[in-house]
């Protein structure tokens, strides 16, 4: 047998002999999978025996390296190929725990990313004429300090705002960095996605009460129920490889149920799947309240224990019979009734809500009653069990089968400037920042420094443009000249995630806020280096640098205060001697459970039993109790039953369909995409055949459509599982700020379609984003 070096030298493309299309046969084939597995051994061998490669005149370049991938907050576990610093293949690591190798295409796709011909090597200045040249790092921050020196001299520390998004999935310690910067000037003004995405998960805990024992752990699940969410693309739920733990759960005879207009990847699994009217999710929830009381199926010894408000919540009911759910939600009452009778069969259940429940308004009524549901039925975890989310690299903490009481949901903090948004668990109100940017007077937001794609993320898109633009200073971290970073003062060119260590902790901080979605149920971390340099002749910076190197040099103390994490030790840094990244992890990491050192010994990630804990008893001084009849809440679910549900949907001739949002397993939000991972270059407006068949459409025609605020151009294409007159549609595409962007190349920005002012939430100013009304007409037709 020859030496397996050379054997894999033969069947490698060179400039003198390419590899060339052809039919594959049988036995070339074989050729291929007898290649693909030598050249794993060679990087298996790579490390300890390189004479092969000499006997044969070649060198080996290939390595493979262990991190976790961080396109999303699922974390996999994945396997890097490096050859020559560069990174040029993706796997699962299937010697890691919880995912059996699994990773996503976003994973497997990010050497494109990291080797994308566009990625900005150096942070750009904006010009006069709105041109961008090239500024070094020790430049920008010079530049960046004594602006904001200027604006707080001229306008207080007010001025100058931050928002957090996606973007800080990568880079962990930035948040913590500019949640430092901004309590050392002394501005309030951070904000995030929170509020414009699901700030029911925050809110609907405060308003009701939160279990101090947390949620059954997805292994111990008979029932799940999932509304308006696709685990299967968003991981939400169920993070560490959704599609097995569904079928795990399948096998312990467990239930799935999903309630979404759209058959989703994750409902074509689903025991049950009512597909309503977009937007009725409250009526769904109240009908399902309404069986649990009528029949018998409330867990009375469980209530009696540990709420309050049955009876209220019981008359605020009354109405939502399975007659009238059925009739105005579009779903039949024998189906309501199939989802009530396997919530009242299932011993430990568990409710969860996705971004469709939330954008399609009155997100906040929604994730009360889910709440209100798990405790009728009791589905909280109790004595003895295992506890859901214990702590590995935030500081050890109880679980007891005992009510955490409500607490303020909003009223503790002060009003926006403009409108009654305010303060809420969820965070600063999203929605009152461009008009805090566009109002003049004390207290106007200057400054902005952006961790996101603001132009291809927040409702009406015209407006955060204007006030994108008005803005004395905008500042964005990037990969690309993004859409947002074009309308940027400066564009901070940071590095990509294989160039920055890895920590796992950011899970724990999203999951420590009470956000049941991420995390892990089992006491799972990860820390380790990065696997690349930046590209050769560079100027990358990690975000948190700006942060430390501007508060540097306006003489600043920073201390490490970790976002929505319930932390006590607050380390100062030392602004002297910048540190670095893995000591910045130290500090956010500081009274952890287990030791730092110990988890980075781990390289595929580690469960760690003596991070494991078991429900504690209650308390028996314990008074607290939850809260089943909010004021605020029943009082909005009567709005509901006295409302006509036509007029609310704002459907009509003109307006026929309703547009919800929707995920591409490909890609996540804004993040820069790789070249050639999506199938469509777009996002594709989703229509039923026999809808576009009616309006005179075939898959990948050219179509208009229009809202009550704007229009937008997009491309059809079917969608044989969506319910009728619904049209899904992706956010996170489409460049700006022109409107005339061919859709074909750059997607469809939804938000042309939305506005701040439609059908908004009172405290948290969220509006109207999904059971948006629409029409949707022919391009050719529309003259466009």
């Amino acid at each position: 047998m020859e030496d397996i070096g050379c054997i894999s030298a033969r069947f490698r493309a060179s400039p003198e002999r390419p590899l060339r299309a052809r039919p594959i046969d049988r036995d070339a084939r074989n050729v291929i999978i007898v290649h693909t597995f030598l050249v794993i051994v060679r990087w298996e061998q790579a490390s300890t025996d390189k004479r092969t490669a000499r006997q044969c005149g070649e060198v080996l370049t290939l390595k493979q390296a262990r991190t976790i991938c961080r396109s999303c907050n699922a974390f996999c576990p994945i396997q890097v190929t490096i050859d020559q610093a560069r990174a040029t293949r993706v796997i699962g690591n299937r010697a890691a725990p919880l995912y059996k190798g699994y990773t996503c295409p976003k994973g497997r796709a990010l050497p494109s990313v990291h080797n994308r011909p566009d990625r900005l090597k150096s942070s750009l200045k904006r010009q006069e004429d709105g041109s961008f040249i090239p500024i070094s790092s020790e430049d920008l921050v010079g530049e960046l300090a004594e602006r904001i020196r200027v604006l707080i001299d001229r306008h207080g520390p007010r001025s100058v705002a931050a928002y957090l998004s996606g973007g800080v999935i990568e880079q962990p310690a930035a948040s913590t960095l500019m949640i430092s910067f901004l309590e050392a000037i002394g501005s309030p003004m951070l904000f995030s996605a929170s509020t414009i995405d699901q700030p029911g998960m925050t809110i609907g805990y405060a308003l009701h009460g939160r279990w101090h024992g947390g949620r059954i752990r997805p292994q111990e699940r008979d029932l799940f129920m999932i509304v308006g969410g696709n685990p299967i693309n968003s991981k939400q739920y169920l993070p560490q490889n959704p599609g097995m733990q569904i079928k795990a759960m399948r096998k312990r005879r467990g239930k799935l149920i999903v309630i979404d207009p759209r058959r989703t990847e994750t409902a074509r699994l689903a025991d049950i799947h009512l597909q309503p009217i977009p937007g009725e999710d409250p009526t769904i929830l109240a009908g399902l309240v309404h069986l649990l009381v009528r029949e018998d199926g409330v867990d009375r010894a469980f209530v009696d224990t540990n709420a309050n408000g049955l009876a209220a919540l019981s008359a605020a009911v009354e109405r939502f019979t399975p007659e009238y759910v059925a009739a105005r939600a579009g779903i039949s009452a024998a189906d309501l009734h199939a989802v009530a009778k396997a919530l009242m069969q299932a011993k430990r259940g568990d409710i969860g809500l996705g971004t469709g429940p939330s954008m399609a308004t009155r997100g906040l009524l929604s994730s009360y009653l889910a709440l209100c549901l798990n405790t009728l039925r009791g589905f909280w975890a109790g004595e003895g069990q295992q506890a859901m989310h214990p702590s590995v690299l935030l500081p050890e903490r109880e679980f007891r089968a005992q009510p955490i009481a409500p607490y303020p949901a909003w009223g503790f903090g002060k009003k926006m400037r403009v409108g009654n948004c305010e303060p809420t668990p969820a965070g600063m109100p999203l929605a009152a920042l461009p008009d805090e940017i566009l109002t003049p007077g004390a207290g106007q937001v200057k400054a902005l420094f952006l961790h996101g794609g603001a132009v291809q993320s927040w409702p009406q898109h015209d407006k955060t443009v204007e006030a994108l633009r008005a803005l004395d200073l905008l500042v964005i971290h990037d990969l690309v000249l993004s859409p947002t970073a074009k309308l940027a003062d400066y564009v901070i060119a940071t590095k990509a995630q294989f160039e920055i260590p890895a920590i796992s902790v950011l899970n724990e901080i999203i999951s420590n806020s009470g956000h049941s979605g991420y995390g892990w149920a089992e006491p799972f971390a990860y820390c380790g280096p990065a696997l690349l340099e930046p590209p050769e002749g560079s100027d990358l910076l990690e975000a948190w640098q700006i942060y430390y190197r501007v508060a540097q040099r306006l003489n600043l103390p920073l201390k490490i205060t970790n976002w929505r994490s319930a932390q006590k030790v607050e380390p100062e840094l030392d602004m002297q001697h910048e540190p670095n990244t893995s000591q910045i992890y130290d500090m956010m990491c500081a009274g952890s459970a287990i030791p730092l050192d110990e988890v980075r010994r781990h390289s595929y990630g580690h469960v760690f039993e003596a991070a494991r804990k078991q429900v504690l008893s209650r308390d028996p001084a314990c008074t607290a109790r939850l809260d089943l009849a909010n004021a605020d809440m029943l009082r909005e679910l009567a709005n509901v039953a006295r409302e006509d549900p036509e007029v609310r949907r704002g459907i009509d001739t003109e307006f026929a369909f309703l547009l919800i949002p929707g995920r591409l397993q490909n890609a996540t939000n804004t993040f820069a995409k790789a070249p050639g991972i999506l199938k469509w270059s777009y996002n594709p407006a989703f229509m039923h055949p026999r809808d576009m068949a009616e309006i005179g459409v075939s898959p990948g025609d050219e179509v208009l459509i229009r809202s009550r605020h704007g229009q937008v151009r997009a491309i059809a294409e079917k969608d044989e599982g969506l319910r009728r007159k619904v049209v899904s549609l992706m956010h996170g595409f489409g460049s700006s700020p022109s409107p005339q962007a061919d859709p074909r190349i750059d997607g469809t920005n939804v938000n042309h379609l939305t506005s701040w002012q439609d059908d908004f939430e009172e405290h948290t100013g969220m509006p109207r984003m999904g059971a948006l009304p629409i029409s949707v007409t022919p391009a050719a037709v529309a003259g466009t």
